[in-house]
């Protein structure tokens, strides 16, 4: 069983080393998106988030995953 992973943010300096590095170690990505896209699908369908994306967003991105009962990385920066 291969490891899913969502990469939010994924059109960032992170989320495409994220995705190069995913291709490179072999681990299926679920999804990458980004700002204004669902993220509700991509949640579903993976079995961790990783979360890149911008400090605003974060919280509807940990809420969402907590719904669907995911687990969540935040690489993001700039949370007080």
């Amino acid at each position: 069983m291969s490891l899913k992973i969502a990469i939010i943010g994924s059109r960032g300096r992170m989320g495409k080393a994220l995705l190069t590095s995913a291709e490179k170690l072999g681990v299926q990505v679920a999804g990458a998106i980004d700002q204004g896209e669902d993220q509700g699908p991509v949640i579903e369908a993976c079995d961790v988030v990783i979360d890149f994306s911008f400090h605003d967003a974060t919280s509807g991105i940990v809420q969402l995953a907590a719904q669907n009962n995911k687990p969540v990385v935040i690489g993001t920066t700039g949370h007080s």
